[in-house]
């Protein structure tokens, strides 16, 4: 008698193949779990390995920069530059192509020659005024004590009180004069070392970083085509497209917040030396220096600026400190209310009260570059959580009333890209919305089939 062998039905699950999944899953938490113990018995060694590679890879981050600053520069000579090419040229793409390449190449040429002015006739300048102060500032502070002994000793009461803090501060000022200057020789020698190969890198950084930005500049449209392509395959079209229109608006806050910075310091600071050498006040180009490059961070800049800028002034000429003050004054309430404006093109969209808390956190975290990137950075997440937010709202059928409450408008631009499906919101508010009358009493379960 032969025997059939009963062949499994496809609508059967197979117990080998329903394990699996799980069997894998179980296999990758625990690998993942073996791998972050090994990270954190070995975090020192990570972290090491992860600091060279930033370090490796850091005139990548410089060329980034160099391309993202010099960008409109060379958007704005390409377009003079295209239509005269093309024109000559029989292909108009060969002439596009020359156009990006001539308006690279003079752009980066630009950068690489005020640079070296800025080394030639900057850099000397403010050397030769640290290199006076340091050998005038004996001789200022004796004279700047003297008058203020002459002024004390006038009054009684500011002697006693300039005796008594005098006492209290003249053994720790003479310990610390003693050991941590003459026997500390040694590391002051290291920090000597350190700055001249920091300086070595930074020189290092700055060439390769010019290279690497000429490329970026050149296959910008490439890259950017790269990055559209993984977005579109790893979220939805329509949140693809959200998030390529919001980089747009973020680019757009980062353009008005550092190029119009950085262009409103660079005025402040020629001012400030135009300023300074009219009142004949000491060291007129590491003051303008001090002023312009401070001018960059927000709320702060002025004040961490003119502090050192007046104690300068002040050991020279009190009078013409006063006068530094004043004009100080005059000339961040012009940056303020008149030249900032105009060239940042007022707020980048962040109520005041923000502005100084990402001023406080960017600076408290990150430093300086906390303090020039916190503002701009705090400014685009917090108009992409009011988007998301109002957004969320107007897909949730809340009456006009309530949007209104909320200062939020029930119409939504129709061109704008969308985060949100509305299909989605509109078989939610079906199913909400659906009578009790048309819910049925009983729900049969579809029965096993054997």
């Amino acid at each position: 008698m032969k025997t059939t062998k009963k062949r499994r039905s496809s609508n059967t699950p197979s117990l080998r193949y329903d394990l699996f999944p799980r069997g894998l899953a179980a296999f990758l938490v625990l690998a993942c779990a073996i791998i972050f113990y090994f990270l954190l018995l070995n975090f020192d060694k990570v972290q090491s390995f992860f600091e060279d590679v930033f370090r490796a890879i850091a005139p990548v981050f410089t060329g980034l920069l160099f391309a993202y600053l010099l960008n409109p520069a060379v958007v704005m000579l390409e377009k003079h530059l295209a239509k005269p090419l093309s024109r000559r040229s029989k292909n108009s793409s060969k002439g596009k192509k020359a156009a990006r390449i001539i308006s690279t190449f003079v752009t980066v040429i630009a950068v690489v020659c005020l640079i070296v002015l800025l080394f030639v006739l900057v850099v000397p300048e403010v050397a030769g005024s640290i290199t006076a102060i340091a050998g005038e500032l004996p001789n200022d502070l004796g004279e700047f004590t003297d008058t203020v002994n002459q002024k004390v000793q006038s009054n009684s009461r500011l002697s006693a009180l300039y005796s008594l803090v005098s006492n209290y501060l003249a053994e720790p000022l003479e310990s610390w004069a003693n050991s941590g200057i003459l026997n500390n020789a040694s590391v002051w020698v290291g920090y000597l070392a350190s700055g001249i190969m920091g300086a070595f890198n930074l020189v290092y950084n700055l060439c390769v970083g010019l290279i690497i930005c000429f490329y970026l500049l050149i296959g910008k449209e490439r890259f950017m085509r790269q990055g559209g392509k993984i977005l579109y395959v790893l979220l939805k079209p329509n949140r693809a497209d959200w998030i390529l229109h919001r980089l747009n608006g973020a680019n757009r806050t980062f353009s008005s917040a550092i190029l119009g910075k950085i262009l409103d310091s660079i005025i402040i600071g020629m001012l400030c030396f135009i300023g300074v050498v009219i009142l004949r006040t000491p060291y007129p180009a590491l003051i303008a220096v001090i002023v312009g490059v401070t001018n960059v961070i927000p709320f702060f800049g002025p004040f961490i600026g003119a502090i050192p800028s007046t104690l300068l002034v002040l050991m020279h000429d009190p009078v013409k400190a006063l006068y530094f003050v004043i004009f100080i004054v005059v000339l961040q309430q012009f940056d303020c209310n008149i030249l900032d404006p105009k060239i940042v093109g007022g707020s980048i969209g962040l109520p005041a009260f923000w502005s100084l808390f990402a001023c406080l956190l960017g600076g408290g975290l990150f430093g300086l570059v906390g303090l020039l990137l916190g503002v701009p950075t705090f400014a685009v997440l917090y108009n992409l959580c009011k988007e998301l937010i109002d957004e969320r709202l107007r897909f949730s059928k809340l009456p006009p009333e309530t949007l209104d409450k909320l200062g939020i408008k029930p119409e939504l631009d129709p061109n704008a890209p969308s985060f949100f499906d509305p299909d989605e919101f509109d078989e939610e508010q079906a199913v909400v919305e659906m009578p009790l009358s048309e819910v049925p009493e009983t729900t049969e379960l579809p029965q096993k089939t054997e």
